[in-house]
Formats: C-alpha cells, sequence, structure tokens
C-alpha cells in the first residue's frame, strides 16, 4: 500500500457519501481515486433531471481535484 495526501477534512467531508472511506484510503491512491470517481459517476442523486451535476457532485469532483493535485 502507498501512502498518499488526504486531509482529516477531506475524509470528514467524504465520509457521508463514502462510508468506507478508510477502506478506501487503504488501497492506496489509484484505488482510492478510482473508488471516487465511481461514487461521483454512479449515484443518480447526483445528478439533475438532465443528467447535469449538481452541488453535491461537484464537491466530490473538486475533492477528488484536491487529492489528486495534492499527490
Amino acid at each position: 500500500m502507498s501512502k498518499f495526501i488526504i486531509t482529516d477534512n477531506q475524509i470528514e467531508e467524504l465520509k457521508p457519501y463514502m462510508p468506507n472511506v478508510d477502506e478506501s484510503i487503504n488501497k492506496g491512491l489509484g484505488g482510492f481515486l478510482i473508488d471516487l470517481d465511481d461514487l461521483i459517476v454512479s449515484k443518480l442523486e447526483f445528478f439533475d433531471n438532465d443528467y447535469h451535476a449538481t452541488d453535491t457532485s461537484n464537491k466530490l469532483q473538486k475533492i477528488y481535484d484536491e487529492i489528486y493535485n495534492q499527490n
């Protein structure tokens, strides 16, 4: 397992949407980012009726981008 940079705040922001965040972190950066991406694109509630991103999906995408850029 490779270590990567993720803040406590980012973890706390993800927990309501990704209850297995700690397990996912243990997969390393690549596995974690795949899990987060899968979450973002798979939940219909993260998109409006026209399949546009909602505030929630934008928030999760921002966290994804932050973690990617931190590492």
